[in-house]
């Protein structure tokens, strides 16, 4: 099965992602590059802690016990969206993300005892540094190389813009997610292995 370990992110950040889906789009759409990006659903967002791959069922097993005790071991925390950027670059992109800010250091302490656990079931190690993000939409493959260098360019320009959160827009996390991942013509579909409870603060 596909699999990967994240975060679920709770409405009041949804929301604020969803606005500034809406915000790109208008003006993506004022130069007739909207039909160039796949906007992420609602449902569909999450911050990635660990992408897994092809496991087998023992490994799930063994990641749901796992994950279940490293959870207790960590405090719930708070996150908020910060930031707008692409993937691989500006000039090329392929992936459109909103940063994250908040408890960054409790929330790499996790993702790096998530990545203990995981190799230890067997999945290679990640070779990149884990950047928190959430991937917000991602570039059709039919757009050209011009396209592609006008959306990195709109999404620049209005990173620049971008304002932080209000506090009460702080997303309290709380939990852990394990899930399927099952890709169709029409996107992935995830569904939920496990939920795990992070300690109280």
């Amino acid at each position: 099965m596909r699999a990967f370990i994240a975060i679920e992110m709770p409405p009041p950040a949804l929301r604020r992602v969803a606005a500034i889906q809406r915000h790109l789009t208008h003006h993506l759409r004022s130069q007739q590059l909207d039909r160039c990006v796949r906007w992420t659903p609602a449902a569909n967002l999450h911050l990635t802690l660990r992408f897994l791959g092809e496991i087998d069922q023992s490994q799930c097993d063994a990641l749901l016990t796992m994950l279940s005790s490293l959870a207790a071991q960590h405090p719930a925390l708070s996150l908020y969206s910060e930031g707008l950027g692409c993937f691989p670059n500006a000039a090329r992109p392929s992936v459109i993300w909103c940063g994250l800010q908040g408890n960054l250091r409790t929330l790499t302490q996790l993702q790096m005892d998530v990545e203990k656990i995981v190799r230890s079931v067997g999945v290679a190690p990640e070779p990149k540094q884990f950047k928190p993000h959430l991937t917000i939409g991602r570039t059709q493959r039919s757009a050209t190389t011009n396209q592609l260098r006008a959306v990195g360019a709109i999404v620049m320009q209005n990173a620049a813009l971008h304002t932080p959160a209000p506090t009460d827009d702080f997303a309290k996390i709380n939990e852990l997610v394990l899930f399927q991942s099952e890709l169709t013509p029409s996107g992935p579909i995830y569904t939920r292995l496990g939920v795990f409870r992070l300690a109280d603060q």
